[in-house]
């Protein structure tokens, strides 16, 4: 991965993130001086990330149309979220920005041409927020994939990356914050969980309510983290047609454990697994990810499975995709290995994500078709 902050993965990383969900290159150039200037200081990568998200929504407001206005606070949006991500959960921009996340996304959403509505699906007295965005020009009920976040992102960030790149294939798509993610951590406090088979099949129950939704073809996709969770959902919950890991995790505790040995490698500042589990240490946090394991699961996935992994992944070995993709029991299984040429190497392929992104709805397309 070309490391934009020489020396800093972290802050190169989350970069590429921008650009793999829509970020400009002339957008960074105008904060590009002040970052360079204070590599590490993750203080003015907030501020910066956030002036240029200003820069944009006044951009915004002198668009002339509704899908110009919307794609360009869509932008502004997702340089807002790139901001908050190194803010202390406790600290006060946290909240702040997230709440101007919302509101960005919003104004978008509803200037945007196409359906994409947001809801909140029932679970264990609170609420997991989401939005639905049915399939291009269908009437007839259609496959549906479920969009997991994993260790850092939300709702809105996945739908940044992937946009249309589903419902245009005829899949109905739901983005949605579950425990750990997004508003249900940031709103309803919900946290991380190793049975993550409760907050999928509550998602399934809702989209069997909807009349676009076949509830033959309900697939689910999970990226970086999200990998165990829709590994765990496969495992225990039946009514899933087909998974995809956008990131190969077979044990998420050791994968902390050589963290903490100096092993791996971060994307996200370590209060972040804090945040997601609810503990006030980093030994209290990996202690919640004991159960994240994929090798009591494997004998009990047995649904299309998908592993897209990085040759070059720095946060979790390759290795470890072979490891998942050997005890998955499903007789269709697959695992594709992104080297730079066929698209990025790195962790979720943000160093070159729309390679990735074409084959995931492609073989999604092809099983919930």
């Amino acid at each position: 991965m070309l490391e934009l902050f020489p020396g800093n993965y972290r802050w190169s990383y989350n970069t590429h993130l921008a650009f793999a969900a829509g970020g400009q290159l002339g957008d960074l150039e105008l904060i590009m001086p002040v970052l360079t200037e204070n590599v590490g200081n993750d203080d003015v990568w907030h501020d910066e990330w956030t002036r240029l998200a200003g820069i944009v929504e006044e951009r915004a407001q002198s668009s002339l149309s509704d899908r110009s206005f919307s794609d360009t606070m869509f932008l502004a949006c997702l340089y807002e979220i790139i901001g908050e991500h190194f803010v202390p959960p406790a600290d006060p921009r946290r909240m702040a920005a997230y709440d101007k996340v919302l509101e960005m996304f919003e104004a978008a959403r509803q200037k945007y041409p196409f359906p994409l509505d947001p809801v909140d699906i029932s679970f264990e007295g609170s609420v997991l927020p989401a939005y639905f965005q049915p399939a291009v020009d269908v009437s007839a009920p259609r496959g549906t994939a479920i969009m997991i976040c994993g260790l850092d992102t939300t709702k809105e960030l996945w739908f940044l990356r992937a946009r249309q790149a589903l419902s245009d294939r005829g899949l109905n798509v739901l983005f949605v914050d579950t425990p750990g993610i997004g508003g249900a951590l940031r709103k309803q406090k919900l946290y991380t969980r190793a049975d993550y088979e409760k907050p999928v099949g509550a998602i399934i129950d809702y989209l069997e309510t909807r009349a676009e939704v076949d509830p033959a073809r309900v697939g689910i996709v999970g990226s970086s983290l999200g990998g165990y969770y829709v590994a765990r959902a496969a495992a225990e919950e039946r009514r899933l047609a087909a998974t995809v890991a956008w990131g190969g995790i077979y044990d998420y505790h050791k994968v902390w454990l050589d963290r903490l040995a100096n092993k791996g490698t971060l994307a996200a500042p370590s209060f972040q697994i804090m945040f997601i589990t609810g503990t006030d240490t980093i030994g209290d946090a990996v202690a919640c990810l004991k159960d994240f394991r994929i090798e009591p699961l494997g004998p009990r996935i047995t649904c299309p499975f998908l592993i897209m992994h990085g040759a070059k992944d720095r946060q979790v070995p390759l290795a470890d995709a072979q490891k998942m993709l050997d005890i998955i029991a499903s007789a269709d299984k697959e695992l594709i290995i992104f080297d730079g040429r066929n698209g990025g190497s790195a962790h979720t392929q943000f160093n070159n994500h729309l390679p990735a992104l074409h084959y995931a709805a492609d073989w999604l397309a092809e099983k919930l078709g």
